[in-house]
């Protein structure tokens, strides 16, 4: 019986870990479906701009039936000519691991501070 017990408590930690790895690239599919995000993005070509995507982990908390996590994503614009300015978008991105039918939910973040790229706000 001992046996059997470390057996489900290993399969819980392997799935728990599998499930949190995987909460960045939620995260990111979360932030490139979004409606304003493809709106914003609609008229900045490929071969004009570069667009990536970068997660930064918040935390949550994992249990038995799943985990609850949280995470940053900054989107940050790129012009290809030279000189020009980074835009940076940020995003928290937060979500359910074990359900299979909810959508992570997606929030703008606004920052007072000036910085020194461009910062954009969608409101």
């Amino acid at each position: 019986m001992k046996k059997f017990m470390f057996f489900i408590v290993l399969l819980s930690i392997a799935n728990v870990s599998r499930a949190a790895d995987t909460t960045a690239e939620i995260a990111i599919n979360a932030v490139k479906s979004h409606e304003k995000i493809i709106n914003f993005l609609a008229d900045k070509s490929s071969h004009d701009f570069q667009v990536s995507y970068q997660p930064l982990k918040l935390g949550g908390i994992c249990g038995f039936v799943g985990c609850n996590w949280r995470q940053l994503v900054s989107v940050i614009i790129t012009s290809k000519s030279s000189n020009s300015p980074t835009k940076t978008i940020l995003l928290l991105v937060e979500g359910i691991t074990s359900s299979i039918d909810s959508k992570p939910k997606v929030s703008f973040i606004s920052l007072e501070s000036s910085l020194k790229n461009e910062l954009i706000f969608i409101h």
